[in-house]
């Protein structure tokens, strides 16, 4: 049933960003943007997407309630009583009008229409975010930040997905990087910021989090950010040495932003299936990863800490060679397979490193406590 939550969960994330970023390019100048492609299958393969994904939350409480209540009794129970019944049936309501909408206005070109969209998307995902972790546990700012985190990225990756696998020509790619830039700073400062906020209304201690399958998925997502910031770099400041060459290819890059977006929106459906951590570590809630990767046994009440030591700074120093090699790769037009080893073997290194500089003992000792 998990892999069909998680699945469920990154198909939405996907759905939203196709949906944000179809409409959003609708209302860029032709001069603004290079020559974009995209069926109508796409969006309404997206939209009616959501709908059958988002029910997967439901359907995990209908296979615990129908026992007790019977189907129609619990389905009922849940979307009157539940945040993520409410949220499901919102969603719906929201998704059958905006796909109504756009048979509707299919043969037309008003902007007024794809604002009409987007002003709805938005509220989609509001929708969606009601029924998140940060909500239950932050209440109204846990919702808003969940939003503005959903909001973002979906903006961010929709573009750049209809940019790199969507596009006919490289025309005008430099005054679209001239906006688009400028756009995923925003984005990515929007998403870390707000990262940062759930990050502190969901996981009590980060560190000692990772011990929880919750907690080190968690971190495998900042970790992927590392590689992500450089890609993002080369894509918005190293390209333009690119451009003016001949038989240069932009989609090529903007492909590989955009498929560790999406490695990235994986990750987060991987780990939003999981419970959230306590502040201290429970046997019972503990990472197959950071079992592996540790060389002691973990015990309730254990915290995590930092302790620098010879073998994390060299996965450091690795890591910063690695950071450097990629750079020198782009400029000098390496093969696609090296900046993406490249960036492969930054992400491990500095994995490596933070793990092996992560002690887990009994300072802050925690007695743990039976959770209702």
């Amino acid at each position: 049933m998990i892999v069909v939550t998680i699945l469920s969960q990154f198909i939405l994330y996907v759905s939203l960003s196709v949906l944000m970023g179809s409409f959003i390019m609708r209302l860029i100048p032709t001069s603004l943007k290079p020559d974009i492609s995209l069926s109508t299958k796409w969006i309404y393969a997206s939209l009616w997407s959501i709908p059958i994904v988002t029910f997967a939350p439901i359907l995990q409480l209908l296979a615990i309630l129908t026992k007790q209540f019977g189907l129609f009794p619990s389905l009922l129970k849940i979307v009157t009583n539940y945040q993520v019944g409410h949220s499901w049936l919102a969603t719906v309501v929201l998704t059958l009008i905006l796909a109504a909408l756009v048979k509707v206005s299919e043969n037309r070109t008003s902007h007024m229409f794809t604002v009409i969209y987007l002003f709805i998307l938005t509220a989609i995902i509001a929708a969606i975010a009601f029924a998140s972790h940060a909500h239950a546990m932050g209440s109204s700012a846990g919702f808003f930040i969940d939003f503005i985190h959903l909001f973002a990225f979906s903006i961010w990756v929709g573009i750049l997905l209809q940019v790199s696998f969507f596009t006919t020509s490289y025309a005008n790619w430099e005054a679209f990087l001239k906006w688009f830039s400028p756009t995923a700073i925003v984005a990515l400062t929007a998403v870390a910021l707000s990262g940062i906020f759930l990050t502190e209304t969901i996981v009590p201690d980060y560190i000692t989090g990772w011990s929880s399958p919750y907690g080190h998925w968690l971190f495998i997502k900042h970790v992927l950010l590392m590689p992500l910031i450089f890609i993002i770099f080369a894509n918005g400041v190293l390209i333009k040495l690119q451009l003016a060459k001949p038989n240069f290819n932009p989609t090529i890059w903007t492909k590989l932003e955009a498929v560790l977006l999406l490695l990235i929106l994986l990750v987060t459906a991987i780990f939003s299936e999981h419970q959230p951590p306590m502040p201290f570590v429970q046997t019972d809630n503990v990472s197959l990863l950071i079992q592996w990767m540790l060389s002691m046994p973990l015990e309730d009440g254990m915290t995590g800490h930092f302790q620098m030591n010879g073998i994390g700074v060299i996965f450091f120093i690795l890591t910063a060679v690695f950071i450097g090699l990629f750079i020198v790769s782009f400029i000098k037009r390496a093969p696609l397979i090296i900046p993406i080893l490249l960036c492969l073997a930054m992400t491990i290194c500095f994995y490596m490193g933070i793990m092996s500089i992560t002690v887990f003992n009994f300072i802050g000792y925690c007695i743990p406590q039976h959770v209702h």
